[in-house]
């Protein structure tokens, strides 16, 4: 099975101030937290996708073996990062058959989480969210069968909408805390607690 990773990291995180990217949690900024658990699994090809702030971040940020993209067009929202993330793995891997979407601010996703997800995702007409406070979401793993439906994203919708469209295709992985991302200082205080 040939698998590919987007990570998100384009936001500009305008209510809490500063690029969430970077704050602290356990040791190494947050989107350092999501990297490095993405390396310890194998893809096909891997990208970050940065927008708002990437000169900050990426010098602050080790990317390992991953490529990163610069979307300026990151004010669009989270659709315009997929489409570009994608349309980089496409160019990497013809012949790609998942692609996983990882955001950048989920502090308590886990490698348990991410190795579930993967093993569960075995059909290629299906999608494998994760399942947290009564929702589904990302981190997900998309078959090549909904790629076209990645790229035709728009504005701020990320691929939750997808999801939701074509729930006799999805499996569900429990993700606790998953519905916990840092959006504001208020948020962030809390994590630290």
């Amino acid at each position: 099975m040939s698998i590919g990773l987007i990570i998100l990291a384009a936001g500009a995180s305008t209510r809490l101030g500063r690029p969430k990217q970077l704050l602290e949690y356990r040791g190494k900024p947050l989107l350092q937290h999501t990297i490095d658990l993405a390396a310890e699994l194998r893809f096909d090809s891997s990208v970050v996708v940065l927008g708002a702030n990437a000169g900050e971040i990426s010098e602050k940020i080790d990317m390992q073996t991953l490529d990163t993209v610069i979307n300026e067009q990151w004010e669009e929202g989270m659709a315009s990062s997929i489409r570009l993330g994608l349309s980089h793995l496409g160019k990497k891997e013809s012949n790609l058959e998942h692609t996983l979407i990882l955001l950048s601010d989920q502090p308590y996703l886990t490698i348990d989480v991410l190795n579930e997800l993967l093993k569960v995702q075995t059909d290629s007409k299906s999608i494998v969210a994760c399942g947290y406070n009564n929702q589904v979401g990302v981190p997900a793993v998309f078959s090549h069968h909904f790629f076209e439906d990645l790229m035709r994203l728009i504005g701020d919708k990320g691929a939750r909408g997808i999801i939701a469209q074509n729930m006799d295709f999805v499996s569900t992985v429990p993700f606790v805390g998953g519905e916990i991302d840092v959006d504001t200082e208020e948020d962030y205080e809390g994590l630290s607690k």
